[in-house]
């Protein structure tokens, strides 16, 4: 608005009018800065927390506030969401912007009503994605970037605060992670 416009505003005692922010590029319900939901563990730290349920060469381990994610997901729908950083296995941060995405039959959709699917794209490069799904056994991401495709899992089975973040490559040969159905069979 030109400063004389907003003169005749103030002078005549009403309120300017103030511009409604553009929409994101993405359609995403962005923050002006992402919040950083993960904390990365020192290894001494990482090391007190047991064996860990999958056992890659090379890992990171990462705090995760839960709620605090739970929040900023639960308004996320087909056609907007929040924009997201999640950690990867060199310990640095991608942020993407995320939609709700169902995959479920609506019946069985009503059967797990705590399931709740995501999917996104890099903020900073296009072709990488990530699939994520927060469950009541904790969050599940299938992240894949430069053609590489990285996990983050829970650490150990019923621990929903610590998460191991790894290229799918680092797991020993024979081994895959188990992707667990909520009151379901282990696929």
């Amino acid at each position: 608005m030109s400063p004389f416009l907003l003169s005749f505003f103030l002078l005549a005692g009403l309120r300017p009018p103030t511009a409604t922010p553009a929409a994101h590029p993405s359609g995403s319900l962005a923050t002006a800065t992402p919040v950083d939901f993960w904390r990365e563990l020192p290894t001494t730290q990482a090391r007190r927390l047991g064996k860990a349920r999958l056992t890659p060469t090379r890992y990171r381990v990462f705090a995760l506030d839960l709620a605090g994610l739970r929040r900023t997901l639960a308004p996320a729908t087909a056609d907007s969401g929040p924009d997201l950083l999640l950690p990867l296995p060199d310990g640095s941060r991608q942020l993407y912007h995320l939609r709700a995405s169902t995959t479920m039959a609506p019946e069985l959709a009503a059967r797990y009503p705590t399931l709740r699917t995501y999917a996104g794209q890099s903020a900073t490069a296009p072709a990488d994605y990530v699939r994520l799904e927060v469950t009541s056994t904790g969050l599940h991401a299938l992240l894949v970037r430069a053609g590489r495709t990285l996990l983050i899992e829970p650490y150990r089975a019923g621990d929903t605060q610590h998460y191991i973040c790894f290229d799918k490559a680092a797991l020993p040969a024979g081994s895959k992670p188990a992707f667990e159905i909520p009151g379901g069979p282990q696929r």
